[in-house]
């Protein structure tokens, strides 16, 4: 699996310690808009469809089913990757 993050423990513990909802500038999709024609995807979430809210900043109402859906998948693949090293380093 191909990690962008190079500790993965670290980055989970950020995506589960702090709400998270649909970028603000493309809306959730992940892609850049026509007035970024030479990029693919959006700048302001790296392609990720999420940005970061401070606690209490937005309501679990606010935050869109695919937002959710989206988050969850990036705490699984995390929560796998961490999981698999903590076993390699007890073996």
């Amino acid at each position: 699996m191909d990690v962008r993050c190079a500790d993965p423990a670290a980055c989970l513990y950020f995506l589960t310690s702090r709400p998270w909802g649909d970028c603000v500038k493309c809306d959730g999709s992940g892609f850049a808009g026509e007035e970024s024609p030479l990029e693919i995807f959006c700048g302001y979430c790296d392609g990720s469809g999420l940005n970061e809210y401070a606690p209490g900043g937005i309501t679990p109402d606010q935050i869109s089913d695919r937002a959710k859906v989206r988050h969850a998948a990036y705490v699984a693949r995390l929560t796998v990757l961490v999981s698999s090293v903590r076993l390699a380093v007890a073996a």
